[in-house]
């Protein structure tokens, strides 16, 4: 047989090095990451409870403990609560002097321009920046930003002219208060007092900070508006000012309202003109529109869509006038805290290596009075809107069923069985799956999970029995799909002949052994994965001779996961024993190895880039491995540094169909003593493929 004279032995040996860095630290971070992908606790950090109460610790202790923290949901439709139709709720008060939109207002107080050099903006501000800084005309601003938070600003005349603009992106406001931050921090470490920093330019969403550079009053001899406009799709929001106008002075240019006319404060609702005080019931599936101009001359108009409640709890307190709001996506106006905060280090953030697959609702918590059970929405795009709650009665928290700490986030079955524990005086049973009581532990039960749909987060439900009433209470778990079959064509460069290759794969995830679900030993552990692929056309055994013969190779191997998790979803790293069988010609050589994997969805940096291709913008799964090969299971084979390393990923089209490409180097390197044949190839391959999940 031919030999490859290429050595590059010692250069795949030495990937492995950097391969298990890499590993290794993935396996440190995965705790954590894979918490991200589940509905949240529904406690919250003690810092926040001044806020955000915690909710009822009572004197009847709950059921959850160390090991049981993971907190089911009530129910609460239900559970007898009603969702009446979203609301525009409205006031356009004190004269035409102040409009309310939901619990917005806006007046001359809180929007607002202003013309100065920037030392002028703040009494401290000169300390922390450079003195030709400080001398610049600054335009700074001031706007409710729960009404638009970004958008186009633009100066336009009585004529409707565009004398300037400006874009102001959610990026740039971002960095704008980065800036005010660190201005912030250095003046608290010379000295100044935190309440001195409140006012002035420190309370303005933005600043133009060199007006002159950016040609914002070159030659202007009219008064204008300053107009902050959005548009997203169908959804458009513009918040207009009074009308100012600039003159020069000895000291430079000087800006300052205009005040010689009257302005009729006047409200349209869906472009029909409507009174000044008003409630109106919304639609959800058609734009709303609203303009209001103020008496001072302000203005403020949306068409959007609104949003929905995405409701996930209500409980009581500590506070008995005070109820905790739970829900996902669209966050409150007003005071709300995150559950599930993405938890990346700052080097990943970094690197832009964030997980691209899982859960993407966030979660968030809000505190609601009693007496006026309402939440406060944003529309898409502007805009605020009102849901009420009208609440019959409130699950006890003391009836709330805690599971297992280690309760997955996903499944690949019907009928995962989960553990929970509840009051041991209360009942829980379920009409869908069943429920069976620890007959030991009046507190603890096991539940079979009903999970029906895959690819989807499936909801199963409760009912908790509890002094007397029953209360609907639910868990959220993911169902994927534990088996993929492709095809794939693989091109290979060996001994400088291009080979072609055509390949089956299969891959099979097991959510237990056999019915045992020990969490480290084999819940969501275990898979198998097989390989065959066959050339299309042949090599060279013998140059001599031309003798040609094709090359076909058998893999199989078991892995084991380091954590718990699904594939195509949950990051892990792990360990995988791997049988090969080789055969080219009249040579065959079974052997033995073992290595490690490492598989992720991949990172957002990676994928942005794909994402350029219309048909890459989908979610994408990466994986990688290396495998050494040591023992010959042919005693008249001798082994010779026989290894593969492999990059794979696929392109996740639909649920069920995906493509997928890859690349890597293999190495075939053994002796037969009794063929007295030896036979060493070095490779390195690409392929293409489609496949399904099922």
């Amino acid at each position: 047989m031919a030999t490859d004279e290429v050595n590059i032995v010692n250069i795949a040996q030495h990937l492995v090095l950097p391969l298990l860095l890499v590993l290794g630290s993935s396996v440190r971070a995965q705790e954590a990451a894979s918490t991200q992908s589940s509905a949240p606790s529904v406690n919250v950090p003690a810092q926040e409870a001044e806020d955000i109460p915690a909710p009822q610790r009572s004197l009847l202790k709950t059921a959850a403990t160390k090991e049981f923290n993971k907190a089911m949901y009530f129910d609460q439709i239900d559970n007898g609560l009603i969702l009446p139709p979203l609301e525009l709720d409205y006031d356009l008060s004190d004269a035409g002097k102040n409009l309310r939109v939901g619990n917005v207002s806006l007046n001359e107080k809180n929007f607002y321009f202003g013309l100065l050099p920037l030392g002028k903006t703040h009494s401290q501000i000169n300390q922390v920046v450079a003195a030709n800084q400080a001398d610049q005309l600054a335009l700074v601003m001031a706007w409710p930003d729960r009404l638009i938070s970004s958008g186009t600003l633009e100066m336009i005349s009585r004529t409707g002219a565009v004398l300037w603009r400006t874009k102001i992106s959610a990026a740039d406001i971002t960095e704008w208060n980065q800036k005010l931050d660190g201005w912030k921090k250095t003046l608290l470490g010379a000295g100044t007092q935190a309440s001195n920093l409140r006012g002035g330019i420190f309370a303005t969403q933005y600043a133009v900070l060199n007006v002159n550079e950016a040609g914002a009053f070159a030659n202007i001899n009219e008064s204008f508006r300053f107009c902050l406009s959005s548009e997203e799709g169908r959804n458009q929001t513009k918040l207009c000012s009074q009308r100012y106008a600039v003159k020069k002075t000895p000291q430079g240019l000087a800006m300052g309202k205009t005040r010689g006319e009257k302005n009729n404060p006047r409200v349209l609702v869906n472009n029909e003109d409507a009174p000044t005080k008003k409630t109106v019931q919304v639609a959800t599936d058609v734009p709303t529109g609203f303009y209001a101009e103020l008496a001072t001359g302000e203005s403020y108009e949306f068409v959007v869509m609104p949003n929905k409640l995405q409701l996930m709890d209500i409980a009581d307190t500590k506070n008995p006038k005070i109820l905790r709001v739970v829900g996902y996506d669209t966050r409150p106006v007003g005071k709300s805290i995150i559950l599930n905060p993405d938890q990346y280090s700052n080097l990943t953030k970094m690197i832009g290596f964030e997980a691209t697959i899982g859960d993407p609702r966030k979660f968030w918590a809000a505190a609601v009075p009693t007496s006026n059970p309402v939440v406060y929405l944003p529309g898409q795009g502007g805009g605020v809107f009102r849901q009420r709650l009208e609440l019959s009665e409130i699950p006890r928290s003391q009836s709330r069923v805690y599971l297992s700490k280690r309760t997955p986030t996903g499944t690949y079955i019907d009928g995962i069985k989960l553990e929970g524990r509840k009051q041991p005086t209360s009942e829980v049973t379920s009409t869908q799956n069943s429920v069976e009581q620890d007959e030991k532990d009046p507190g603890h039960f096991y539940w079979k999970f009903k999970a029906t749909e895959r690819g989807q987060i499936n909801r199963s439900y409760l009912n908790v029995n509890f002094e007397g009433k029953t209360y609907k209470s639910y868990f959220e778990i993911y169902k994927g799909y534990p088996r993929e079959l492709s095809a794939r064509l693989s091109a290979v460069s060996a001994s400088g002949t291009l080979i072609f290759l055509g390949e089956l794969a299969y891959n099979q995830w097991f959510e237990d052994l056999f019915g045992w679900t020990n969490y480290w030993a084999s819940r969501q552990r275990w898979g198998i994965a097989a390989k065959y692929f066959q050339s299309f056309n042949q090599l060279t055994v013998d140059k001599a001779t031309g003798r040609t013969a094709p090359l076909s190779v058998l893999t199989v191997d078991l892995k084991y996961r380091f954590t718990p998790g699904l594939w195509n979803r949950d990051e892990s790293v792990g360990l995988l024993g791997s049988y090969q069988s080789v055969k080219f010609d009249e040579l065959k050589a079974p052997m033995l190895g073992g290595g490690v994997f490492w598989a992720r969805s991949m990172p957002k940096s990676i994928d942005d880039l794909f994402n350029v291709l219309e048909f890459m913008r989908y979610p994408k799964w990466v994986d990688m491995e290396f495998i050494y090969y040591t023992q010959s299971m042919d005693s008249n084979v001798t082994l010779n540094s026989s290894m593969s390393l492999n990059f794979h990923g696929k392109v996740l089209w639909t649920e069920s169909l995906y493509g997928e490409a890859g690349f890597g180097y293999k190495r075939y390197a053994f002796t037969d003593t009794a063929q007295n044949q030896k036979a060493e190839l070095n490779t390195f391959y690409g392929t293409v493929g489609v496949g399904l999940n099922f």
